[in-house]
């Protein structure tokens, strides 16, 4: 049996089943849509939803300072921001514990 052949069986048998790529700890993949850099925060797309982040939220120091508008980064969606509503940027989706993809 060739190799492309119990690819496609497995996949068959099993959709879910690991295909060999390199493990992710977070599951979404989404893309930087707006970043301000002098401000420290921006937005993310994924899937359609907006979602808001701050140089905190990356895992690795210094990365908020490289990316740019248009990577993708993974991420774990977390809802609701525990700021208050008296901030101007409160959304909804917020963007936690990014990596660059």
């Amino acid at each position: 049996m060739s190799t492309r052949h119990h690819v496609r069986d497995q996949r068959e048998r099993d959709p879910d089943a690991d295909r060999g790529e390199a493990r992710r700890e977070q599951g979404v993949i989404g893309q930087i849509t707006r970043i301000h850099h002098d401000k420290r925060y921006g937005y993310l797309d994924a899937g359609g939803t907006e979602y808001f982040f701050n140089a905190d939220d990356f895992l690795r120091p210094g990365a908020f300072d490289e990316v740019l508008a248009g990577e993708k980064v993974t991420f774990e969606p977390r809802d609701r921001s525990p700021m208050g509503s008296r901030h101007w940027y409160r959304m909804d989706q917020r963007a936690t514990r990014i990596d660059l993809a």
